[in-house]
């Protein structure tokens, strides 16, 4: 019986390429609840970068009132250490992107223990087509009917297709997960172990409801403009991406 055990942990913890991103990341994503000036509630979702640094939708945060941020589940993989749920004891920010119209936004948060996710350091040029029909893991809190607590929804989908919104000239990646109001400031995960970028609103003609809407994922290189902005990068993403932009920059 020990060895059958031994061997059904072993099998749980090698898996898929997307179940090891689930087993590495989950731990790292938290919900967000809060509610407006009327008193409605909301839940979104933020994610660890590093360094007590957590990455959001600015919609999830912007005039509202944070009531709660915790994580929900486990960690399950040794190699990155033992992580168990737990809530944010003292919240800072939220923080900005200096253009307004950038659905994003940062907050630092002391009590959350959850593994760092660090972002694909591709260069901020590389072509987004090279992206086209990679899998991704996306990982939110949309409310699910019936369900006493949030939980995290984990979906494997591809990137579709890359564009250029016109109402901010920003380009960003089309997931072919179903949007649904939750999953906003979620990380879209690839392998071996990166996030790809945040998950920012579904593209929906009004009044259609979102999920009826294309997901939306914003890349990396806004989300650096606004911890650098802010002046709340993590060192490794300045040191191994920022630093590398700037040198390019000014050559």
């Amino acid at each position: 019986m020990i060895r059958a055990s031994c061997k059904l942990v072993q099998i749980q913890i090698l898996g898929s390429p997307e179940r090891r991103l689930f087993q590495t990341f989950a731990p790292g994503v938290a919900y967000v609840a809060a509610e407006d000036q009327e008193g409605d509630k909301s839940i979104g979702t933020c994610f660890h970068i590093g360094e007590s640094i957590f990455i959001t939708a600015r919609h999830v945060v912007e005039n509202r009132k944070i009531t709660k941020i915790a994580t929900t589940v486990p960690s399950l993989n040794i190699s990155f250490g033992s992580y168990v749920p737990s809530e944010a004891r003292q919240i800072e920010g939220p923080y900005f992107h200096p253009k307004p119209e950038y659905d994003l936004a940062a907050l630092r948060i002391v009590g959350l223990h959850a593994p760092q996710i660090p972002f694909l350091p591709v260069d901020e040029s590389h072509p987004h087509e090279e992206l086209m029909l990679k899998t991704v893991v996306v990982m939110g809190f949309p409310p699910i009917p019936g369900s006493i607590s949030p939980v995290l929804l984990c979906t494997k989908a591809e990137v579709n297709a890359s564009i250029v919104t016109y109402w901010d000239n920003q380009r960003v990646l089309v997931v072919s997960c179903l949007g649904r109001g939750g999953f906003s400031g979620g990380p879209a995960l690839t392998t071996p172990r990166h996030c790809l970028g945040v998950v920012t609103r579904s593209l929906v003609n009004a009044p259609m409801p979102a999920e009826l809407g294309f997901m939306v994922v914003v890349g990396p290189w806004p989300i650096l403009e606004l911890l650098d902005y802010n002046h709340i990068m993590p060192r490794y993403l300045r040191d191994e991406m920022w630093n590398e932009r700037q040198k390019v920059k000014g050559a």
